[in-house]
Parts: structure tokens; sequence; C-alpha cells
């Protein structure tokens, strides 16, 4: 009786898997504000994962820069897959239910809740 190749039958289960199986998609709530990708970057890695400003945040988007969701809990940011589902929500306060790949960094909204509209704020810091 002739011998299974194994090793190549664990290659090819363990790639399937990696293509059709596990994804490292998870289903999540998240709080936080949909900023452009450009600014928030920059905020995020500064340590400020507060509102970003509405006026910029809206040009920088309509100028074609990325939707990004800045998690609050986390201080994570997220690019958003489907940028059309956050239209006219961009630094507001709110709570979203979608879809996070945590490996790609990006999430899926599915639904959004506004816990607080935008309002600009003026400080001397």
């Amino acid at each position: 009786m002739k011998t299974p190749p194994w090793p190549a039958f664990l290659l090819l289960a363990g790639l399937s898997a990696c293509l059709f199986g596990a994804s490292p998609s998870d289903s999540v709530t998240r709080k936080g504000w949909f900023a452009d990708e450009k600014c928030a970057t920059e905020r995020v890695r500064n340590g400020r994962t507060g509102p970003p400003g509405q006026a910029c945040t809206r040009e920088c988007i309509r100028k074609g820069v990325k939707v990004v969701f800045i998690d609050e809990a986390t201080g994570g940011l997220y690019r958003v897959d489907n940028p059309r589902a956050t239209k006219g929500l961009e630094s507001d306060y709110v709570e979203l239910a979608g879809t996070l790949n945590a490996e790609k960094k990006t999430i899926r909204v599915e639904s959004v809740h506004v816990l607080e509209k935008y309002a600009a704020h003026c400080s001397v810091e």
C-alpha cells in the first residue's frame, strides 16, 4: 500500500482554512468618531482620540481622503470599508455595530447610532 503525501495534504488543508475558513473578522459594537485618515492618523499617534474638526474632515473626505473610525476605548484607527454609511456623521460621537477585521485594520459599518452631535469647542492650551 502506498503512503499518502501527508505533508502536502496538511499544507493544502491549512491553506484552505486560511482562504475559506477562519476569518480574523469579528462582529463588534464600538463608540468613537468618523474622521479622515490624513488628520486622524496624526491625532491618534499623539494620543488625541476625541472628535476631529468637522469642516476639515468633510473637506478632506470630499477630496478623496479615506474615512476612518477612531475607537474611543482602544484608541485604534480603522479604515471604513463602506464609507457611504458614514456620510453626514463625520465628527459626531457615535456607537456603531459592524464587522472589524483586526488584521487588516478595517471596519464594515452595519448600523450607526449618534450619541452626541458634533459641536466645535475652542480651547487654549
